[in-house]
C-alpha cells in the first residue's frame, strides 16, 4: 500500500495450465466404403477430455469433417476427425451386364479385372455357348465394389416379332407406334425408315444387329384418309310435330360406326344431333340439325263422332276443313252400313294433325224370343205368351196379341219407333194326333222271306217301331216301313216277337199298335234216298244227303266186296254212280254217314242204297 496507509501487503498467485489436445482411438482421419460400418463418436476422449461432436454421428454415405469441442472449464483444444467415404464401384466390363449369342457362337472370356480396375473372380468362370445362364463377378476383399452379373442368352435363329405385327392401318395424322430397337422376342436392330410416317403408306424393314440369331422382318403400314360420315338424311331436316322421323343409324352410309347424342330424334322439339365416330376409325364428328314445325288442328262442323242406324243419313266429307286446311279423307265416303273410322290428312307440305271422325252404325236388330220363330205343338197343348220386350231388349207389340192353341197361325212383332230393329214373326203350327193301322198276327217258318210291310197311318206322320225279340231275324227297332227280312228259328220250338208301332207328327204321338210274328222250326232229320238211277236221263241221276240244318257231313259208300267207291264231304256234293271215272254196276251199296247239325247235334246213320239203270 502507499505510505501513510494502515495496510498490509497482499499477493495473487496465478497458475497457467497447458491446453491439451483430445485424442481418440480412430485418430484424426479415416477412409470407408459407402455403407460400411463406421465408428461411434464418444463424448470423452482417450485422454479424458469431455465434450461434444458436430455432427454427432458419422455418415457412412458421405465424406465429412467432425469437430470435437471440449466442455467449458477444461484446458483443452478442439479436435477434428476427417472421414472419407469411398463410393462402391460397380465393376464394368466391355461386354456389359448382358449378352446375347447364337448357340455355338464365339463368346467372350471372363476377365479377373474389370474395366474400372476391380479385381475378383467369376462364377461360373467360363461362358457356356450352348445354354443361357447368369455369371456373377465377386470383387476381391478390401475393395469398395459391388458384385456384377452377366446374363448370357443363347438364342435360336428366330424371326423378330413386334406388338404391331407385320401390318397395321392408321388414320392420317393419328398417333403411330415408335419402332423399337428391340423386338418382343428380344432381337435388337434398326428400322429403315426409322420412324413411321403418319401421312403416307409405306413399308418399314427391321434389320437385326449383327451377331444375333435373327432374320429381317417388315411392317406394312396403310394410312387411311380422315372421312366425314355421310347419312341419307343429310345435315339438316324439317318435320311436322309428331311425324315419323328417321332412326339415327350407328353406321354412316360411307361405313363409319359411332354414336349419336342425343341417340333418338325428338319429333316434338327442334334440336341438334351430333354423331361421334367410334374410337379407332378414320372419321370426324358431324351433326344433324332438326326443325320441328307445329301442327294445325282441322275443324269440322260434324264433330268427332256420330251414331246412326244402318241405312241412316251420314255427312259428306269435305276436302277443306272449316278452318281452311286442305286435305283428303280415308275412306273418302262415310258408309251408312258399317261402323268405321275416317281420318282427314292434310295435303303434303302442311303440318296438320290428322282429324278422326268415328261413325258407329248400329245394325238393324231382329227381335229374338226364347220360343224362336217357329213352334209345332199338338192341338190343345200349352203355347208361349207373347211378351212386349224381346230377349235382346227390343220393345214392341204383337198382332195378334195372344197365341191360339187350336188353330195354326202367324204372329207379327212390330218394334216401337226409335229403335234400330226389324219386325219379326212367329209361326205356330197346331198338329193333329196321328193314328196307324197294322196287320194281324203272322206265323212263318224258319228261312221264310217276309216282304216289306207298309203301315197305314195319318198322312205326314212318322212311324217308329220296336221288336221285342231280335232272334226271329228282325232288327230291334226302326223308323218307317217294316223292312223285308228272313225269319230265323234254328231251335226245336216256335219263337215269337211282338212288333209295337207308334205314329208321330211334329212331336204329337198317337196311340201305339202291335202284332205278333211267330217263327216255326223246320224238320231236323237227315235223309238218304235208298235208290237212285245214274243213267243221265236228268232224273235222280245223283245221290245226295238231305237235311235242313246240316253244317258238316262225312259219308263213305262201299260196294258188295267192301271196297270204298265214294266219299261225300258236304251236302252239296253227291255221288254220280262212278268210281275213278268208271260207272259202277247195278246192285246194292252200303253207306256210313256222320252229320253235324247247326244246333250242335250229331247224327250217325248206316244203310243201303240200290243203284239201278
Amino acid at each position: 500500500p502507499d505510505a501513510g496507509q494502515c495496510a498490509l501487503t497482499a499477493s495473487y498467485s496465478v497458475t497457467i495450465n497447458p491446453n491439451i489436445t483430445p485424442t481418440f482411438s480412430f485418430g484424426t482421419s479415416a477412409s470407408f466404403c459407402a455403407g460400411a460400418s463406421v465408428p461411434s463418436l464418444p463424448n470423452t476422449s482417450d485422454n479424458g477430455i469431455t465434450g461434444t461432436w458436430s455432427p454427432a454421428t458419422v455418415d457412412n454415405q458421405n465424406s465429412g469433417t467432425y469437430i470435437f469441442t471440449p466442455t467449458a472449464g477444461q484446458c483443452a483444444l478442439t479436435a477434428s476427425y476427417s472421414v472419407t467415404i469411398n463410393p462402391n464401384i460397380t465393376p464394368t466390363f466391355p461386354f456389359g451386364t448382358s449378352a446375347s449369342f447364337c448357340a455355338g457362337a464365339s463368346v467372350p472370356s471372363l476377365p479377373n479385372t474389370s474395366d474400372n480396375g476391380i479385381t475378383g473372380t467369376w462364377s461360373p468362370a467360363t461362358v457356356d455357348n450352348q445354354n443361357s445362364g447368369t455369371y456373377t463377378f465377386t470383387p476381391d476383399a478390401g475393395q469398395c465394389a459391388t458384385t456384377a452379373t452377366l446374363t448370357v442368352t443363347i438364342n435360336p435363329n428366330i424371326t423378330p416379332t413386334f406388338p404391331f405385327g407385320t401390318s397395321a392401318s392408321f388414320c392420317a395424322g393419328a398417333s403411330v407406334p415408335t419402332l423399337p430397337n428391340t423386338s418382343d422376342n428380344g432381337i435388337t436392330g434398326t428400322w429403315s425408315p426409322a420412324i413411321i410416317d403418319n401421312q403416307n403408306s409405306g413399308t418399314y424393314t427391321f434389320t437385326p444387329t449383327a451377331g444375333q440369331c435373327a432374320t429381317t422382318t417388315t411392317l406394312t403400314v396403310t394410312i387411311n384418309p380422315i372421312l366425314t360420315p355421310i347419312f341419307s338424311f343429310g345435315t339438316s331436316a324439317s318435320f311436322c310435330a309428331g311425324a315419323s322421323v328417321p332412326a339415327l343409324p350407328n353406321t354412316s352410309d360411307n361405313g363409319i360406326s359411332g354414336t349419336w347424342s342425343p341417340a333418338t330424334i325428338d319429333n316434338q322439339n327442334s334440336g341438334t344431333y351430333t354423331f361421334t365416330p367410334d374410337a379407332g376409325q378414320c372419321g370426324t364428328a358431324t351433326s344433324l340439325s332438326v326443325t320441328i314445325n307445329p301442327n294445325a288442328i282441322p275443324v269440322f262442323s260434324f264433330g268427332p263422332s256420330l251414331s246412326i242406324c244402318a241405312g241412316g243419313a251420314v255427312p259428306a266429307l269435305p276436302n277443306i276443313s272449316d278452318n281452311s286446311i286442305n286435305g283428303s279423307w280415308s275412306p273418302a265416303i262415310v258408309s251408312n252400313q258399317t261402323s268405321g273410322t275416317y281420318i282427314f290428312t292434310g295435303n303434303a307440305g302442311q303440318c296438320v294433325t290428322p282429324y278422326t271422325f268415328t261413325v258407329t252404325v248400329n245394325p238393324i236388330v231382329t227381335p229374338s224370343f226364347s220360343f224362336g220363330n217357329f213352334q209345332s205343338v199338338c192341338i190343345g197343348s200349352a203355347v208361349p205368351n207373347l211378351p212386349t220386350v224381346s230377349d235382346n231388349g227390343i220393345s214392341g207389340t204383337w198382332s195378334p196379341a195372344v197365341a191360339d192353341n187350336q188353330v195354326s197361325g202367324t204372329y207379327v212383332f212390330t218394334p216401337t219407333p226409335g229403335q234400330c230393329a226389324n219386325s219379326t214373326q212367329f209361326t205356330l203350327e197346331i198338329n193333329p194326333v196321328p193314328s196307324v193301322t197294322v196287320r194281324g198276327d203272322t206265323t212263318v217258318y224258319d228261312g221264310d222271306l217276309l216282304p216289306v210291310y207298309n203301315w197305314m197311318g195319318t198322312p205326314g206322320s212318322v212311324i217308329n217301331w220296336v221288336n221285342s225279340n231280335t232272334d226271329i231275324g228282325l232288327p230291334a227297332s226302326g223308323t218307317g216301313n217294316l223292312p223285308s227280312f228272313t225269319a230265323i228259328n234254328k231251335g226245336d220250338n216256335p219263337i215269337s216277337g211282338t212288333v209295337i208301332i207308334t205314329p208321330a207328327i211334329n212331336g204329337c204321338t198317337g196311340l201305339a199298335q202291335s202284332y205278333k210274328i211267330t217263327v216255326l222250326p223246320l224238320d231236323k232229320d237227315v235223309f238218304v234216298p235208298n235208290v237212285f238211277s245214274p243213267n243221265d236221263d236228268g232224273k235222280n241221276d245223283i245221290l245226295y244227303v238231305y237235311g235242313n240244318y246240316i253244317d258238316k257231313v262225312d259219308m263213305h259208300i262201299y260196294n258188295q266186296w267192301g271196297q270204298e267207291v265214294a266219299t261225300i264231304k258236304n251236302k252239296s256234293q253227291g255221288w254220280d254212280g262212278r268210281h275213278k271215272g268208271n260207272p259202277q254196276p247195278v246192285g246194292v251199296y252200303v253207306y256210313v254217314l256222320k252229320a253235324e247239325l247247326s244246333g250242335g247235334r250229331t247224327v250217325q246213320l248206316k244203310g243201303s242204297i240200290t243203284l239201278v239203270r
